[in-house]
């Protein structure tokens, strides 16, 4: 009933080991890895508006008021002084009760839950007929992904997984309603599987919901004020913000994206930054040789940029848990690299000398992380590698052309013994930093 046995719950999950990129001993680490939810939840003050310690007092609070005596504890890492906290809390008391209702949700649904989410109406997939509002209910995820929407009956499959316990807040006749579809919380999560406090997501003005390696690499890109920054793929605008923070809000940001969608769902998070400009574009055409211009709107010439994140469109294998089994297929997997390569052949004309560019990725393949590296070093003498600091992360993986003291200046989140970090479970990540030669 709970995290099944590892070949199991990592079924869709058994990549070839040529499409990862990895050995077998470190496929074999990593997959039951992607499997579980990570058990720390970040949360990033915006000084701008607030004080960490403000902040660390109402989240306490809030914490307090939701457990008592056994509320989690917050605190800080002194490499991420914008950054707070939350331990996980005892998994002793997410039983399973034979007596209660189940209720089904699909896997993404599911993996939001595990990181301390509650449910959303749209996510509910099966709930028992005679389920009354406030009731508590088993609330399972559906990995197979054959359970009907709608269902009013015990879902009977083998391959479903146990994920918490939950109180309902909507009824059937409100969830299946065709004609006046609903929104909203449907099931206030209790417990969880994980222990990660059901908080849901507390984001204001004054802090955000933030995996910890997404902080990581911003600090690592160490944007100065009155500097002019380029985030090449910006949606949704997370990193952005925190650029514009650590900026004082002073210099300028160009924020580009190729979907008009996501950018219109970002401008709310932007509209507090006056240095942030936001620009529908498709940045594998950001830069523009033929003109040495000055530009407030890309294509860009070149040299336009002190500092350059390139927070690379990727197979996203690194967000934790993995509990789909539709996991994609190998030719679209493989189609990323050359994505990031062509991205990575605008940036580096557009970075000033002396300028620095982040390179960072939310997967684990090699393909898209070391390997597009150590491309990137072949290909542009005048790059080199500099330490990604500060450094919370591993080394990267070794390849014959990246020597093991090249690997120590990259980062890597996943389930190395190396991590500096032991108590601090994250989501898959990659971080290189590189700085272009002066003139």
């Amino acid at each position: 009933m709970f995290y099944p046995k590892t070949p199991f719950y990592g079924k869709g999950l058994q990549l070839e080991t040529e499409i990862l990129k990895v050995n077998s001993g470190e496929l074999k680490k990593i997959l039951p890895w992607l499997c579980k939810a990570p058990r720390t939840t970040t949360y990033r003050i915006n000084t701008l508006r607030t004080s960490v310690a403000d902040y660390k007092v109402k989240l306490e609070a809030k914490l307090i008021a939701l457990y008592g005596p056994k509320a989690p504890r917050v605190y800080g890492l002194k490499d991420l002084p914008e950054m707070l906290c939350i331990s996980p809390l005892d998994t002793t008391e997410n039983k399973y009760d034979d007596c209660r209702k189940e209720l089904i949700v699909d896997t993404s649904c599911g993996a939001a839950v595990l990181r301390g989410a509650h449910i959303y109406a749209p996510g509910v997939l099966a709930m028992e007929s005679g389920t009354q509002l406030q009731e508590l209910v088993n609330v399972f995820a559906d990995l197979p992904g054959k359970c009907k929407r709608g269902t009013a009956t015990r879902y009977d499959c083998d391959e479903k997984i146990f994920i918490g316990v939950g109180q309902v807040l909507m009824q059937r006749h409100q969830l299946y309603n065709k004609e006046q579809p609903v929104s909203g919380i449907a099931v206030r999560m209790l417990t969880n599987l994980t222990g990660v406090p059901t908080l849901g997501d507390l984001s204001d003005a004054d802090a955000l919901l933030q995996n910890l390696p997404s902080m990581v690499c911003v600090r690592v890109l160490d944007p100065q004020p009155g500097e002019r920054v380029l985030d090449m793929c910006a949606a949704p605008g997370n990193k952005t913000t925190h650029i514009a923070e650590l900026m004082g809000n002073r210099g300028t940001i160009i924020a580009m994206d190729n979907s008009a969608s996501r950018v219109r769902s970002m401008t709310g998070k932007l509209v507090n930054y006056s240095c942030i400009e936001a620009h529908l574009f498709d940045a594998t055409k950001a830069w523009d040789g033929s003109t040495d211009r000055d530009s407030t709107a890309p294509p860009f010439a070149s040299s336009s940029f002190d500092r350059i994140l390139l927070d690379a469109p990727c197979s996203g294998l690194g967000n934790r848990p993995q509990l789909c089994c539709n996991i994609k297929q190998s030719k679209v997997l493989q189609s990323y690299p050359h994505i990031q390569r062509n991205l990575l052949s605008q940036a580096v004309p557009l970075l000033r000398p002396g300028g620095t560019l982040v390179y960072s990725t939310c997967t684990v393949t090699e393909a898209e992380c070391e390997e597009i590296v150590s491309w990137a070093l072949r290909k542009y003498p005048q790059l080199q590698l500099v330490d990604a600091m500060p450094k919370l992360g591993s080394p990267g993986l070794p390849l014959p052309d990246l020597d093991a003291a090249q690997c120590d200046l990259l980062q890597r989140f996943g389930p190395s013994h190396d991590n500096r970090l032991q108590n601090l479970d994250t989501v898959g990540f990659f971080i290189a930093k590189l700085q272009r030669a002066s003139a």
